[in-house]
């Protein structure tokens, strides 16, 4: 017994327990958390929250570790992002988790590979939620990054299937935000409706200042003097809300294409008059099966007193993925479970996902859905007490979504 107290003691020194280890697992959530953005990077790191809670619940990591999640506000800033990058690294951190910007994605990414280079023994793994600049995976692309959303490229190619169907559709307008991500939807909608409906009119093509617009008139009144039957846009955060309650309010009567109005505010903002006419490709949304519905409700029960619904159904993704890659390497090391996500396969609620080992792009499942009332539709669930939810009109199996790559890693 003596022999075994000694023994005992002396793995405490080492930080290690009979047992246990006090090892917690330090994820980084580097994101907007003040700004224009703010009430977007909040809602995310509930999701976060929610999750980790979980995986610590369970307690099925190795050794008995727990995961632990620091917040640190980038400002939606890729040298604000850079910057709160160094003071993760001071706090220790293991895994940096951040979406709502390509370009502070971009940032992200090659500061991550440059520390990993440097510092090889203590690398990070980049895990995006929701940047979605094909850059990241392409000619941008790193060994340390995992992206668990489907990219520009993949979206809008299942958008546009659809728009391509809808023969009542013959003008659109685009109107994105000007940055790498707007300019990515921009190009992929051009090119790939001029393939799939050649006889369909780009109308208008609008860039404008990410998170400094207002107001959306002076946009919405060229739109309407277009004379475009619909907008497809990859707006996200106030940019969208704005810009669809401005449409609402000078009464321009068109149908919506979106990436992001699923996200907090948006269905709020449009209310009943976007009903059937308000679009999105995701791949996640509350009403696509029971087990997505039950994951809303989850949502509901933790946070009963949030505006917002569930919505980052790939923070849930990300965080089981990283918690399976765990189990099965037996380790919380990021470098050795990086080997362990290249490749994996996982069942979502919303359907199998798989990792691509060339260049860590998640294929997924995605969902094209309407906004539709769900009185008298038992099966369906609302999203911020509008009465309002979104059912599914078409699903794209996973690897259907898989585009070609450049990337190369080194």
């Amino acid at each position: 017994m003596r022999l075994v107290s000694l023994l005992c003691v002396g793995l405490l020194s080492l930080q290690v327990s009979c047992g246990q280890t006090n090892k917690e697992v330090v994820i980084g959530f580097v994101e907007g958390l003040s700004g224009p953005f703010a009430n977007i990077g909040e809602v995310a790191l509930r999701h976060l929250h929610l999750e980790v809670d979980a995986v610590n619940r369970r307690g099925n990591l190795p050794d008995g570790i727990r995961m632990k999640v620091i917040p640190f506000d980038n400002k939606t800033n890729p040298q604000e992002a850079l910057l709160v990058f160094r003071s993760a690294l001071d706090a220790g951190v293991d895994y940096v988790f951040q979406g709502n910007s390509s370009s502070v994605a971009i940032a992200l990414t090659g500061a991550i590979a440059k520390h990993n280079r440097r510092n090889p023994e203590h690398p990070v793994l980049f895990m995006n939620y929701a940047a979605l600049d094909p850059a990241l995976t392409n000619e941008h692309c790193e060994k340390s990054h995992f992206r668990f959303d489907a990219d520009v490229n993949m979206k809008m190619a299942a958008l546009t299937e659809y728009i391509a169907v809808r023969k009542d559709i013959d003008s659109v307008y685009l109107i994105n935000q000007d940055y790498s991500y707007g300019h990515a939807v921009s190009a992929a909608a051009r090119s790939m409706l001029e393939v799939k409906r050649p006889n369909l009119r780009i109308v208008g093509d609008d860039l404008h200042p990410i998170g400094r617009v207002k107001d959306f008139s002076p946009y919405i009144a060229k739109i309407k003097a277009s004379g475009a039957q619909a907008i497809v846009t990859g707006n996200w955060g106030s940019d969208l809300t704005l810009l669809i309650k401005s449409a609402r309010q000078m009464g321009v009567d068109v149908d919506f294409f979106t990436f992001n109005v699923g996200m907090t505010g948006g269905v709020t903002t449009i209310g009943e008059s976007g009903v059937e006419r308000v679009h999105q490709v995701t791949n996640w949304h509350a009403n696509i099966n029971e087990a997505t519905q039950e994951n809303a409700k989850l949502y509901r029960v933790k946070y009963p007193d949030v505006f917002e619904d569930a919505y980052y159904g790939s923070i849930r993704r990300a965080v089981r993925m990283l918690e399976k890659a765990m189990i099965e390497s037996g380790t919380h090391n990021p470098e050795v479970v990086g080997r362990a996500l290249r490749d994996m396969e996982f069942a979502d609620d919303a359907g199998l996902v798989s990792m691509r080992a060339d260049n860590h792009q998640l294929l997924l499942p995605l969902f094209v859905s309407k906004l539709v009332k769900i009185a008298g539709k038992n099966d369906l669930v609302d999203i911020e007490n509008t009465g309002l939810g979104f059912e599914t009109l078409a699903e794209i199996p996973a690897e259907k979504t898989r585009m070609t790559t450049t990337c190369q890693f080194d």
